[in-house]
């Protein structure tokens, strides 16, 4: 071969190696990350009753351990310190540590509560908000005014932010065991906990009113540039989030929490759309108490037909 020719097999060589090894950077790079916040004990002076999401917590951590999720990329806030400004650091930490390609993984298990909405964007005059630790179950005129519950156009920001770091070839997985419908702790005096309350968070002579700028109101849709996200929440709003009772170990878990990892757990969701996820997520609640109040899980997703994945 002439020396000429022989040059320039070489330099094809190198540049297809050199893209090889980009090529393979960049995969390992994409990398599983997480967020957990549960909190089952609020401060006594909250309001709150208690939870048992220091379970969720604990399935939570091993079914992560098993799928390729790194204990260094998972952040655990639980209890005292699922405080607003933590929970708010570590959805920034999140995003700081993203990458193009990332799979996020946010979850909560908590209270939920419905309180006035405060930019006009809700058709009911309602914001949903999730419940911190340091949140408290009553509006007190000058004294706490909501300012410690996380809104439900406040995660949504950072929803939109998690899926434009993580590119078109990541994707954003959102749990909400953690619902603002609700009754209280106990229905009738049985050991039946619910997650949530049906009391508005709002002053005495609040009246809700159809939102003027519906526009601010965050609907999720594809987006160019943007990662898929599903966002999945533990009932209806006109249902309870009740906790699952399993009685082979005689422990509380988060019905949205436990059945939701015993789907992806099982390998069942291997291949299937988002769509057919949530199809089987339905039935194994079903499965798991058949004879109870109907509870019904609901989705908000931009992607219906896509495979669905927690993580890489």
């Amino acid at each position: 071969m002439p020396e000429k020719q022989r040059y320039i097999m070489c330099k094809i060589r190198l540049c297809l190696f050199c893209i090889g090894l980009f090529t393979t950077i960049c995969v390992y790079s994409q990398t599983n990350r997480a967020l957990i916040v549960t909190i089952s004990q609020y401060p006594t002076y909250s309001g709150w009753e208690p939870l048992h999401a220091c379970n969720d917590k604990k399935i939570l951590q091993s079914y992560l351990a098993q799928n390729r999720f790194s204990m260094q990329n998972i952040l655990f806030l639980s209890e005292s310190e699922a405080t607003k400004q933590r929970i708010v650091d570590g959805l920034q930490k999140l995003y700081n540590q993203t990458v193009a390609g990332d799979y996020l993984y946010v979850h909560f298990s908590c209270h939920g509560q419905q309180m006035m909405d405060d930019n006009g964007d809700e058709e009911d005059g309602l914001d949903e908000a999730l419940i911190p630790y340091d949140a408290t179950f009553w509006y007190i005129p000058g004294k706490y005014e909501g300012k410690n519950h996380l809104r439900d156009d406040e995660l949504g920001l950072w929803i939109d932010k998690l899926r434009r770091k993580a590119g078109s070839s990541g994707y954003v997985t959102v749990v909400l065991d953690a619902c603002h419908s609700g009754t209280g702790n106990r229905k009738n005096e049985q050991q039946e906990y619910v997650r949530g309350t049906g009391a508005i968070f709002a002053p005495d002579d609040y009246v809700p009113k159809k939102g003027n700028n519906p526009e601010l109101s965050l609907h999720l849709k594809p987006k160019a540039g943007c990662s898929p996200v599903t966002v999945f929440s533990a009932c209806m709003s006109q249902e309870n989030n009740y906790e699952y009772f399993h009685r082979e170990s005689s422990t509380y878990y988060g019905f949205l929490t436990y059945a939701f990892l015993n789907v992806v757990g099982k390998g069942n969701a291997s291949g299937v759309s988002v769509d057919g996820f949530m199809q089987q997520l339905v039935q194994e609640m079903r499965r798991l108490k058949p004879h109870s109040d109907k509870q019904t899980p609901y989705m908000e997703c931009t992607h219906r037909n896509i495979p669905f994945r927690v993580g890489r």
